[in-house]
């Protein structure tokens, strides 16, 4: 996927995602359109303002939410752009947030921010970053969004430094839950992993779309992801 190209599933039209980098890396901006003129932008990406889906619509409703503690960096930009824009995130991540130089960001466990029909934000625990999740039930294909728990990039960074990292943190290639995550994210990798595989249990995805990495709709998604978290946790 090339860089600010919003790409949207035939199966799932009302939710779009673009790529956007960070130092080192690239993350994924995604958007949710939840009826005219109402949106929710999930881990927004500055370079992604003047052609998201909504850049040219009557926006009424604009919810910011940032997917974990360190998923900030655009806020600020959309924010700037959309002054009546909400902020959100996991209780978890507020503080860290907060630090950054944000302000009244809503907690999403609060429930203020009402989802479309079969969508539903999961919260797992025992992640220091606050990591939240984004999934829809669908007779389509579950779709899970998830933030910094797992990646899956297609293939090592061109870029030196990049490509470093993720050779040493084994975050690519490929569907993975890196080193980062493992030792110094998660802060009760036993609750996280019974937790994650209960939700794999209830409702198994067949599409993964990352905020880091390319989407992964293989027919042995949800058996992939099992053995990775029993593996690595």
């Amino acid at each position: 996927m090339s860089d600010s190209r919003w790409q949207t599933l035939e199966q799932h039209p009302e939710l779009s995602w673009a790529r956007y980098k960070v130092p080192n890396f690239a993350s994924n901006c995604m958007v949710l359109k939840h009826g005219e003129g109402q949106w929710t932008v999930l881990s927004p990406g500055q370079e992604l303002l003047d052609n998201w889906p909504g850049a040219n619509d009557t926006v009424t409703t604009l919810n910011i939410v940032m997917p974990n503690g360190f998923h900030y960096m655009g806020a600020s930009a959309w924010q700037a752009r959309y002054p009546n824009a909400r902020l959100f995130a996991s209780r978890q991540a507020i503080a860290r947030l907060t630090s950054k130089g944000l302000r009244n960001i809503l907690p999403l466990e609060d429930g203020q921010l009402a989802l479309p029909a079969d969508y539903q934000w999961l919260l797992p625990p025992g992640h220091r970053a606050g990591d939240v999740w984004l999934c829809k039930r669908s007779e389509h294909g579950n779709l899970w969004i998830t933030c910094d728990s797992f990646l899956n990039y297609a293939r090592y960074s061109h870029q030196p430094v990049a490509r470093l990292l993720q050779k040493t943190l084994n975050a690519a290639p490929g569907l993975k839950i890196s080193q980062v995550v493992k030792w110094f994210i998660l802060t009760q990798r036993s609750a996280f992993k019974t937790w994650a595989l209960q939700r794999l249990a209830d409702f198994p995805p067949q599409l993964l779309l990352p905020s880091h990495g390319e989407l992964d709709q293989a027919a042995n998604l949800a058996e992939r992801l099992q053995q990775l978290l029993e593996r690595r946790l």
